[in-house]
């Protein structure tokens, strides 16, 4: 077996609307309904501009069991942040300013790599790389 990449990240969230909102208005993912989740779950794909999926919400219902022992917003144990490639860093900072969303550019500079920092409305933290800008 080989690996060639990072097919998707699974997120767990109280507030599917916000959450893929928040990917839609920020990454400009495309959102797209998981029709594969068995009846009485939500969830949506959030696809990039060619339709691959990169972000899979799927919504806790508190009336179910399904998820116990998870919590969208507390701490994650070891998985700290997902990060995603992308293009238009000044676009993306004046998005965010817009937006009123709080993040943190990275005071080093990785060769040609800028970096941005910011989390989810479930805590999840986010990194933006920006190569060559």
């Amino acid at each position: 077996m080989t690996v060639s990449g990072l097919d998707h990240v699974n997120i767990l969230t109280a507030d599917l609307e916000a959450t893929a909102s928040f990917y839609e208005r920020v990454l400009g993912l495309k959102r797209d309904w998981n029709q594969t989740l068995p009846t009485g779950f939500q969830g949506a794909w959030m696809r990039d501009a060619a339709g691959n999926a990169i972000v899979h919400l799927v919504w806790k219902d508190p009336a179910s069991d399904r998820y116990d022992g998870y919590e969208p917003g507390l701490p994650t144990n070891a998985f700290h942040h997902v990060a995603f490639q992308c293009q238009g860093f000044d676009a993306m900072r004046e998005l965010l300013n817009g937006l009123g969303i709080a993040y943190r550019v990275s005071d080093r500079r990785h060769g040609p790599l800028r970096q941005m920092f910011l989390a989810d409305p479930n805590a999840v933290n986010i990194e933006l790389n920006f190569a060559g800008e």
